[in-house]
């Protein structure tokens, strides 16, 4: 091997040499540091919590991370997975409550993560639909008032002074319960905020949910406001039409401050409907007519309401005066030409019973008047014309208990008797 080749090959091992002396010295480095970390590190102090700090109630002081850690999985768990009472104010009542169930359920890293930080409650995750879907279904339904109306009966018939006093005669009411709701929207951070303190008890708010009624169109009807019944001789076509409009009117409702058309109620009379001829003043004059008699109905819803001390803004009496009608208390109905109208001036729905028999038609009128007391005074007849005619009034007077709240005065004079 010649000179310059040996040289060359010396080289070579040279530099070979001196890299493996360089990776040599750089892991005996890495060696040394990691020997120093583990040193300083074996012999830090471990980090523990501060005396006196609990998390959702279990104590915690003095642990240090690994203990903290346990202690969460098993003493926190425990006290975040245990079932809350659930007290509602507003409703007196309780339900008991499983978070797991409801939702909430124990994140054990972020709670020793929090804990660490100085937290001392759980933390955790929620569904919030789940929370609230469970919230929502504890409830308890109210039960309906449930109101029935007598069938009317005979109570008052006076053709002169009378009076009438609002009862409970004829109303059943059969009382019903209030329920109770949860307010959600309230209720579920306050479950959960429970739940993350560890605490077995928890108070939300609640409301009560009031009785509705059944029917819900009587909502309010407590009394008997105002009847009268009218008499008739029986079997006549007249009778026919005084039942059918009867039925028609029967269980009519005027709802508060609304008012009630006898016409619109009953529409055109009509053979198709069921009426027939039968005697009726029409021009002064006797003469059949479809729908004839049907203003003896007429007459006793207008006594109805007259002692109700409802206001009636329509009516008008026959020209000739009909002896078995209260003088100047009654009125005739004509299909567009002559309506009976009545207001409904309270704050409860008027109801119309009706009760017909072979002779007789009551009309019953259930709402809520209060202590209302109505008393109608019929005057003397002034002789009016050669025919028997006379002029009347009748004033009414309406009063709440003892203390007046209006009055009002019908006037008519009659052609004649009929």
């Amino acid at each position: 091997m010649d000179a310059t080749l040996a040289g060359t090959v010396y080289e070579h091992h040279r530099r070979w040499y001196a890299r493996l002396w360089v990776l040599i010295v750089a892991a005996l480095v890495v060696v040394i540091v990691a020997a120093v970390v583990a040193t300083v590190v074996m012999t830090r102090p471990a980090v523990r919590v501060p005396a006196g700090r609990a998390v959702a109630g279990v104590p915690i002081g003095g642990l240090d991370e690994r203990e903290l850690r346990a202690a969460v999985e098993s003493s926190v768990r425990a006290r975040v997975e245990q079932p809350v009472t659930v007290r509602v104010t507003g409703a007196d009542r309780t339900f008991t409550l499983q978070p797991a169930t409801a939702g909430i359920s124990l994140d054990a890293d972020a709670t020793v993560r929090e804990a660490l930080a100085g937290a001392e409650t759980a933390a955790v995750t929620v569904d919030a639909a789940k929370l609230r879907a469970v919230l929502a279904a504890q409830k308890q339904a109210a039960t309906d008032t449930v109101v029935k109306l007598a069938t009317p009966k005979p109570r008052l018939e006076a053709k002169g002074d009378a009076s009438f006093t609002a009862s409970a005669a004829g109303v059943d009411r059969t009382a019903g319960t209030a329920g109770w709701a949860v307010d959600e929207a309230t209720a579920a951070p306050a479950v959960e905020a429970a739940v993350r303190a560890g605490r077995a008890e928890v108070s939300i708010a609640g409301a009560e949910v009031a009785p509705g009624t059944t029917p819900a169109e009587l909502a309010g009807v407590d009394q008997l406001i105002g009847t009268f019944t009218t008499y008739h001789p029986c079997c006549a076509p007249r009778v026919t039409n005084i039942h059918l409009i009867a039925t028609i009117v029967d269980g009519s409702v005027i709802k508060p401050g609304t008012t009630f058309s006898l016409n619109d109620k009953v529409g055109e009379r009509t053979r198709k409907k069921g009426f027939v001829p039968a005697p009726a003043i029409v021009d002064g004059e006797l003469d059949d007519e479809l729908g004839g008699g049907i203003s003896q109905f007429s007459t006793t819803l207008f006594n109805a309401a007259w002692f109700a001390g409802l206001p009636i803004l329509a009516h008008q009496p026959h020209s000739k005066y009909i002896s078995r009608y209260p003088p100047g208390r009654e009125a005739t109905l004509d299909w567009g030409n002559i309506d009976q109208v009545i207001r409904n001036d309270t704050d409860a729905p008027v109801v119309i019973r009706v009760k017909t028999t072979g002779t007789s038609v009551t009309v019953a009128l259930y709402g809520h008047t209060g202590e209302r007391r109505v008393a109608s005074v019929t005057g003397a007849r002034t002789p009016a014309g050669a025919e028997g005619g006379f002029s009347i009034r009748v004033t009414r007077t309406v009063y709440d208990d003892t203390r007046q709240t209006g009055t009002a005065t019908l006037r008519w004079t009659y052609s004649g008797l009929d």
